[in-house]
This record gives structure tokens, C-alpha cells and sequence, in this order.
């Protein structure tokens, strides 16, 4: 039934866990392939003693998380794609979570559910109080609310095939550049549920300088003829990234973000940010 694709490099703090919460799952028809991306930790070697035939663990060079996600792509032989990042970790419902979801809009293409973070901070709350819905307009209404994140989300292996997977080519945003992609042709059901943990204190979490140049922001075009909300959407990331290279002191980045996208209004989303501030004082 499902695929859980685990790409791994240097989690041997939090591996066992994410695995073990896999294997814990109340619905258990998966398979759990692990493919490790070039780790030169004990990674590899705690993903071996984990005793369970549904595992399979597949090493490859270090290409990074996208080039990992797409060879457990490959590698898998189940319908649907349930991705799971190897420092996070699925509750038990997860899964049965995400069956519910297919019997009840069975039309679906891609199914998410919602997220908390281990340290408890809040989460972009959903401005739809139904537990599970069928997302109409993606782009309008995921500036309101987070509904797509790589370890909650079960994707239809059709789907990923028709898109060519997660590009290789970006580090940072690859996840966000695959749901735009996917959103203008497939449709997306959301559960409120919360079913996942996001793991803020795991090891090997990125908080180094991220080259703007490998960033999805950097590579969006906002010259290429979309509808109006994905538009507004990609503008809104730009924007967003542009704001976040200000207030950090990255002005080098931030001048060569402000130089590639010049269709850009920043100066106006600055002036809306602080006024929606302000009004909510």
C-alpha cells in the first residue's frame, strides 16, 4: 500500500526512533525503504540492526536529500509515496490517518496531514475547521496556512513520475518547488489531524549560511504565464525570502535575490507586513 521513503545522511542520533515510529504505525502495509545518502556516521550500520523484513536500506554516494527522495522513488514498489525525514518521527495514526483520508475523498492525488513541532511552538493554525477537506485553490490558500510538508504528505507514485520527482539541482527549498509543481495539476486533500512531530532539537539540522543560489526562491520565474493566486503565491516567496535576508544581515544575498527578481515589490510587502502587525497590536 505505501512506500515510506527515508533519505539519511549523519542521523545516527534519531534514526532508531524515526524508523521505530514507522514500524509502530496501527496500519501496517508498507515498506520501508532507507536510502542512505553518503553518511560517515553509525548511521547505516543502527539501520541495519533494526530487525524488520520490510526494511530495505539502499547507499548511494552523497547527492544530497532530493537526489535520496527520488531513488526510494525508483526503488519502491507501492502506489502511494509517504515521505519521512530521518530526524522526525510519525505518531501511531499517521498512516491510518491517511487511509481514512483516501476513503473519504478517494478523487485524490496527493494527502497531507498536519504537524507539530518537538518544542511545542506554535504552527501556521488552519483557517478550515473541517478535519479532513479538498484543497480548491492551493496557491490561495497556502499563504493562510502550512499544508504541504515532506513528512506528512502521501503522494500517488503516478504523480511524482508525470513531475520527474524533486529537483536535483536546488539544496534549499527543493520540497517547496515539488508542491508548486505538483499543485497545478493534481489535487491535494488536508486533515487537520496532527500525526507528525517536526523534530527543531535533532541533529544535523541546516543552520549554516544557505547560498541564495541554491535556493527555489532564486530560480522562480515570475515571467512565465501562470493563474493569478500562483502568481501572487511565487511573488509571496520571494518576497518572504527577501524579508528574511534583511532582518538576518545577509545583505550580499539579499542585493542579489533583489537584483534577480526585479518584478519584485519589496518595499510593499515590508509596508503590509508591519501594517498587519500594527492592526493585530
Amino acid at each position: 500500500m505505501f512506500s515510506v521513503v527515508i533519505p539519511l545522511y549523519k542521523k545516527e542520533l534519531s534514526i532508531k526512533n524515526t524508523i521505530q515510529s514507522v514500524i509502530d504505525q496501527r496500519f501496517p502495509d508498507f515498506e520501508i525503504i532507507v536510502v542512505n545518502d553518503g553518511s560517515t556516521d553509525e548511521s547505516e550500520n543502527i539501520v541495519r540492526n533494526i530487525k524488520d523484513q520490510r526494511i530495505r536500506l539502499i547507499n548511494q554516494k552523497n547527492k544530497g536529500v532530493s537526489a535520496a527522495r527520488n531513488r526510494g522513488i525508483a526503488e519502491s514498489n507501492e502506489e502511494w509515496i509517504a515521505f519521512l525525514d530521518g530526524d522526525d518521527i510519525w505518531k501511531a495514526n499517521h498512516l491510518e490517518e491517511i487511509m481514512v483520508m483516501i476513503k473519504t475523498f478517494p478523487e485524490g492525488d496527493i494527502y497531507a496531514t498536519s504537524y507539530e513541532y518537538s518544542d511545542k511552538r506554535k504552527v501556521l493554525s488552519s483557517v478550515d475547521k473541517r478535519e479532513i477537506f479538498k484543497v480548491k485553490n492551493y496557491f490561495q490558500k497556502v499563504m493562510e496556512q502550512g499544508l504541504l510538508w515532506s513528512s506528512v504528505v502521501a503522494i500517488n507514485r503516478y504523480c511524482l513520475d508525470q513531475v520527474n520527482g524533486f529537483n536535483e539541482a536546488l539544496k534549499y527549498g527543493e520540497d517547496t518547488e515539488l508542491w508548486t509543481r505538483l499543485a497545478e495539476s493534481f489535487q491535494i486533500i488536508k486533515s487537520n489531524k496532527v500525526t507528525a512531530v517536526y523534530r527543531i532539537d535533532a541533529e544535523n539540522r541546516s543552520d549554516r549560511h544557505q547560498d541564495i543560489t541554491c535556493h527555489f526562491d532564486f530560480h522562480i520565474d515570475l515571467d512565465r504565464e501562470v493563474e493569478p493566486d500562483q502568481k501572487k503565491y511565487l511573488t509571496f516567496l520571494v518576497n518572504r525570502r527577501l524579508h528574511v535576508l534583511l532582518r538576518s544581515g545577509e545583505f550580499f544575498d539579499f542585493f542579489k535575490l533583489k537584483h534577480k527578481q526585479k518584478r519584485t515589490k519589496f518595499l510593499y510587502y515590508v509596508l503590509t507586513v508591519f501594517l498587519n502587525r500594527f492592526n493585530h497590536k
